[in-house]
């Protein structure tokens, strides 16, 4: 099994970074292969209408750029709270995935906050990812609050560290077992993305 983790932030070594390096580690421990995927470190263009012709300089970019993407069996999207809205970095990624890559694929919402929000995000991306990349989003989810004082070593510094290592370690075991079950649906014969290749 793979699971592929996508930090949303802008930032360059951004906090939605460190959470997502810390669930890497913690599927790894699992016996899972993870892929990190960090739009601070590694920005995408904004998307563009040329996305659509199969020979433009932009699909060919994403082709090289999501490379190991489509294959992966589960997603974790990271997003930090601007503004009270998903982070635009990660919306942007959203608009390449038309393909099928997320097609009928279990995907985790993990939020993130320097304070006590991080709400708005994932009702957000609940709202508005899904329509067209058939994701299927776990009922749980998870906020990392405060999160500059949490999972910032090897061991839990306090109740809330600890609380919130534990909740993100049982996410993790939910998002595998939904990539078992859903694995059966995608080979099951009945989605057909090329006659209904858009969400209503």
């Amino acid at each position: 099994m793979k699971i592929c983790l996508v930090a949303g932030s802008h930032r360059k070594n951004s906090q939605s970074l460190k959470v997502g390096k810390f669930l890497a580690k913690t599927l790894e421990t699992k016996g899972i292969e993870t892929v990190l995927f960090d739009l601070g470190g590694n920005p995408l263009p904004l998307w563009e209408p040329a996305m659509w012709e199969k020979e433009s300089e932009i699909k060919k970019f994403w082709l090289e750029y999501s490379n190991g993407f489509g294959t992966a069996d589960a997603f974790v999207f990271l997003s930090p709270e601007y503004a009270g809205m998903a982070s635009p970095a990660l919306k942007n990624f959203f608009l390449y995935l038309s393909s099928g890559d997320l097609s009928h694929k279990p995907g985790l919402i993990i939020t993130v906050s320097s304070g006590m929000g991080g709400s708005y995000p994932n009702a957000e991306l609940r709202m508005s990812s899904y329509k067209n990349t058939r994701i299927v989003y776990l009922p749980d989810h998870a906020i990392v609050r405060h999160v500059e004082s949490v999972l910032n070593s090897e061991t839990p510094e306090g109740k809330d560290d600890e609380y919130i290592r534990a909740r993100l370690n049982y996410v993790l075991s939910v998002l595998v077992e939904y990539a078992k079950a859903l694995s059966q649906v995608r080979q099951s014969g009945v989605i057909d993305l090329k006659t209904y290749p858009f969400g209503l």
